[in-house]
């Protein structure tokens, strides 16, 4: 940077300063170790931490875009006919059980299944449609009471 500064080049050296004090905000907020030359012995270590920090961010950004991907889809199909997938916070399943008060479905219908501490074989509706505006409704209902907002 200093090579920056030396030729006129003062807003280039600034922005180099700004873009690696970035990255090393980034790498410590991903729980690696710092990466400027006061904390590393070696260059083989910075390596290692700026390639494990990159790599960790993609995932997360690809992470991000995937559940804003599903969360837009709505309900999915599953290969099985009778049950529907969606990600809202976590996956939700919705399925189609006939009665069988042994195995605790008292009526025929579709059932809603969440992440855990949510819903674990509520009764949403007879028919497809509504029980999927149930779904939603109680989905949103859950997300409201802890936390995970209302969209």
């Amino acid at each position: 940077m200093r090579w920056l500064e030396e030729r006129g080049i003062a807003g280039a050296a600034a922005l180099l300063r700004r873009v690696a004090r970035q990255r090393d905000d980034a790498v410590r907020h991903l729980g690696l170790r710092p990466t400027s030359p006061a904390y590393t012995q070696g260059g083989a270590e910075r390596t290692r931490d700026l390639d494990a920090a990159a790599e960790a961010a993609m995932l997360r950004t690809e992470l991000a875009r995937f559940q804003a991907l599903a969360e837009r889809a709505g309900w999915v199909s599953d290969a099985d006919a009778k049950r529907l997938w969606r990600w809202r916070d976590g996956w939700w399943e919705l399925s189609y059980r006939r009665r069988n008060p042994k195995d605790g479905y008292p009526d025929t219908g579709w059932y809603l299944w969440g992440p855990i501490g949510s819903y674990d074989g509520e009764w949403a509706h007879r028919n497809k449609r509504p029980a999927m505006t149930e779904a939603d409704r109680l989905i949103t209902k859950h997300r409201a009471e802890t936390g995970g907002g209302g969209r």
